[in-house]
């Protein structure tokens, strides 16, 4: 069995798209925030569902592909802020954690969450999105899945996402690694009416 390959220093920003996002102009504005970030990631990877598979599988063409020890999921309608990068990383500097959110500037709702500033605790873990800074090693090892795809409505809450963040809560808790929330507004949450919410054929992606 081959042994996994190194991975270097540095951060990739991570971007799951479909071919509406590569029309409508989202995904060009999503990489014109990468190019402003004040500290630059080191890759970008961009990965079009062109066969409308799940995002799952393709978070998991992207995850399969990063090399640096550090990955930043953007989805592609939505926008960082210029310090993005640069305040997550620094607080994963600061702090010694494996996985690190900040929080969001709803455009064109209220905040659908409300968990701004909440303590994140993975034992008990509520939903950070996927917007998040994360040790690649720790996201390697869960991985996506599409199985919220054929759960009951009840138990679809957050989507492949969740499904991830929960993966890595459990690794986290059993191994003690920290998890933690940055109590900042770093990037916009476009909530337009054409969110997928991860299942093709659905928003923009219709």
């Amino acid at each position: 069995m081959l042994a996994e390959p190194l991975l270097r220093p540095g951060v990739t920003a991570c971007i799951a798209a479909h071919p509406g996002r590569f029309s409508n102009g989202k995904l060009n504005r999503a990489l014109q925030s990468v190019t402003a970030q004040t500290r630059q990631p080191d890759a970008v990877i961009v990965s079009n569902d062109r066969g409308g598979r799940s995002a799952a599988w393709n978070r998991q063409q992207i995850l399969d592909q990063v090399t640096t020890e550090w990955m930043a999921w953007l989805d592609s309608d939505d926008e960082w802020l210029p310090r993005h990068l640069e305040a997550l990383l620094e607080v994963a500097e600061h702090t010694g954690a494996a996985f690190v959110f900040p929080w969001f500037e709803p455009v064109g709702s209220p905040d659908p969450l409300g968990h701004f500033g909440l303590p994140f605790n993975p034992a008990t873990p509520h939903h950070t999105t996927i917007t998040f800074l994360v040790r690649t090693e720790l996201a390697k090892r869960v991985g996506f899945s599409d199985a919220y795809l054929t759960a009951t409505p009840e138990r679809r809450h957050g989507g492949e996402d969740w499904l991830h963040i929960v993966g890595m809560c459990a690794i986290a808790v059993e191994e003690h690694l920290p998890m933690v929330h940055l109590p900042e507004r770093t990037w916009l949450w476009h909530i337009d009416g054409g969110n997928t919410s991860g299942v093709a054929g659905q928003g923009d992606a219709a």
